[in-house]
């Protein structure tokens, strides 16, 4: 009794670290070759091992949430329909992921299957204010390991402080905006998390949400990665530097 009362405390943290954490969201419509909807489509997003599913209404129209921060692929399936699958959809937290009109096309076979690429937009039409990146937009950008360099260079309408200890937001200073980490807010300017364990940075400099409260500033919101998404990275390491090893022993052959 005494042992699971101790850990009572980090489980409660735990919990409300993972609620705090923002989540977005995939929208989106399907059609079939001649522009008429298609309801009851199965549409699934997946990440790693997880799968959120869910299936179009009268119109076609389908919204997939609560999902993490993160890369997703979407694969839309539907009977008699060509199935369709889109690589790299980007997920940020406290928006949505808008996917074009998807059109199916008519199968002819038992296994017909199109995969796509998906691009996320440079200006967002809903928020122009709000501007994200994911973790492999910055994976290789020599500033990542100083978050004020790497946001001043990275973002619209932010520049880093002549001292370089801080941000300013379209003319503000830097005791006017505020961090948060995975929805807690941190106080002390830009906090300087390890690249590796971030998901995503989101900046705001204008139109914040209510959850951010009352700032004259910007917002600067990272998301870190989950367990599951550190553990994919690492196999991935390890994979390439596996596959190196492999061709530089068959080049010394």
């Amino acid at each position: 009794m005494k042992r699971i009362s101790s850990l009572l405390p980090t489980l409660l943290i735990a919990a409300a670290t993972c609620s705090a954490q923002a989540t977005g969201e995939i929208r989106g419509r399907v059609f079939d070759q001649t522009g008429s909807p298609v309801p009851m489509a199965h549409v699934v997003a997946i990440q790693h091992d997880r799968t959120h599913g869910v299936v179009t209404d009268l119109e076609g129209r389908f919204v997939i949430k609560p999902l993490p921060t993160g890369l997703f692929t979407v694969r839309v399936s539907h009977v008699g329909f060509q199935t369709r699958s889109f690589t790299g959809v980007e997920v940020t937290g406290d928006r949505a992921s808008l996917m074009r009109d998807i059109r199916l096309g008519f199968a002819t076979t038992v296994d017909t299957f199109e995969v796509s690429g998906f691009r996320r937009p440079l200006i967002e039409a809903d928020n122009p204010t709000r501007m994200s990146l994911l973790a492999d937009d910055f994976a290789r950008d020599p500033n990542k390991r100083d978050p004020i360099q790497f946001i001043g260079k990275s973002f619209v309408g932010v520049t880093a402080s002549l001292t370089g200890d801080g941000l300013h937001f379209r003319g503000s200073r830097t005791e006017n905006m505020v961090s948060f980490i995975d929805g807690v807010k941190v106080s002390g300017g830009v906090p300087r998390v390890p690249p590796s364990a971030i998901s995503s940075v989101s900046v705001y400099t204008g139109g914040l949400p209510a959850r951010y409260g009352d700032v004259t500033g910007g917002v600067v919101a990272i998301e870190t990665k989950s367990y599951q998404e550190v553990f994919e990275a690492e196999r991935t390491r390890r994979q390439r530097l596996a596959e190196a090893a492999w061709e530089d022993e068959e080049d010394g052959l």
